[in-house]
């Protein structure tokens, strides 16, 4: 009858089976998730108690109690049942989910932040748990930035806020209004010459990027981003020596930055240190094989170097990931092609 939705007949069967075999907790347990189907959730924690008097840690019913309460509005006796659910079934995701809104509820968001990284501690593919986590955070974002506004809706913190929406937005004449603005009221405040550097980067005006990243530099001088982007711009003006140092920086810090070592591998083609250049982007191949750059690079240094099977090798490499590459757009042109038309009709 439940499967049919006929929830006041289960109720009666329900109803009489509790009569007829009292000590049966799971009938009173299926009794009491009617009862809450149909809405009725104080008729539905009376009976889950009664469930509980005789097994305290009989398998859901305290979820479901909790539901119930959380469902009347008293989210502190949700917690309390949702608690004792965990403790016999620390994994049970139903309980924990409900958890984390019921702590929502009372503004108790370090709490609730701490059930959701535990549900993908538990499960990091959990597509549910990471929705509801993006849900949270935006939330508590925006809530944070209206009271940062309602504080001071002129302050240099708020003027980087929006600096930084307009550069996502990539517009970028907006973002650099606000940061220039920011830095006359903070010129300390930290961070905005990279985020200056970096738009002016993304313009291609090396100019001001390349004075902004050194300001930058100034300020932290491990920075890698900093560090790559003006190694990049000393490159393209032909100042390689001023280059090396920077993209050496970046590739010591983190082997794994791919367009760092790309940079310093030509630069050590161009000195003649063709050795060099080969365990660099040896590396990267390891790290990323799938990235065609790296093997045409390294088919190019195999030839200088005079080994024209390594050199064949990565050619081979190249032109599989590249004809893949050129496979996945074609498929994926095709359904955005399918999905116009689908539109049409």
């Amino acid at each position: 009858m439940e499967k049919a939705q006929d929830f006041a007949g289960a109720e009666r069967i329900y109803q009489e089976a509790a009569m007829k075999f009292p000590n049966q907790p799971e009938i009173l347990k299926r009794l009491g998730i009617v009862y809450q189907t149909e809405l009725k959730l104080q008729e539905s924690i009376d009976t889950f108690q009664k469930v509980l008097q005789g097994a305290p840690q009989y398998p859901e019913v305290n979820f479901y109690l909790g539901v119930s309460y959380f469902g009347l509005n008293n989210p502190e006796k949700a917690i309390q049942s949702f608690d004792k659910e965990l403790e016999a079934d620390p994994k049970y995701r139903r309980a924990r989910f409900y958890e984390a809104q019921a702590y929502r509820s009372l503004g108790r968001y370090a709490d609730a932040l701490r059930e959701y990284e535990i549900l993908l501690d538990q499960n990091p593919q959990d597509q549910r748990a990471l929705f509801e986590l993006i849900r949270f955070l935006r939330g508590r974002t925006i809530a944070a930035i209206n009271q940062l506004g309602n504080v001071d809706p002129n302050s240099d913190f708020m003027l980087v806020l929006k600096g930084e929406g307009y550069a996502e937005e990539q517009n970028y004449s907006e973002a650099i209004a606000d940061y220039q603005e920011a830095l006359k009221k903070n010129p300390s405040f930290p961070g905005i010459h990279f985020a200056l550097g970096e738009i002016y980067y993304n313009k291609a005006d090396y100019k001001d990027s390349e004075q902004e990243l050194r300001l930058a530099l100034q300020e932290d001088p491990n920075h890698l981003k900093a560090n790559y982007y003006l190694a990049d711009i000393l490159l393209k003006s032909d100042r390689m020596q001023e280059a090396i140092p920077h993209l050496t920086l970046v590739v010591s810090s983190d082997p794994g930055y791919l367009q760092a070592n790309l940079l310093l591998a030509k630069c050590y083609t161009q000195q003649g240190k063709l050795d060099e250049a080969v365990t660099l982007l040896e590396k990267a191949a390891a790290q990323s094989p799938n990235d065609k750059n790296v093997h045409y690079q390294l088919a190019q240094l195999y030839q200088k170097l005079k080994e024209p099977e390594k050199a064949q090798a990565q050619l081979q490499a190249f032109e599989a990931i590249y004809a893949q590459e050129r496979a996945d757009k074609a498929k994926r042109d095709e359904e955005l092609r399918k999905r116009a038309e689908e539109s049409k009709e």
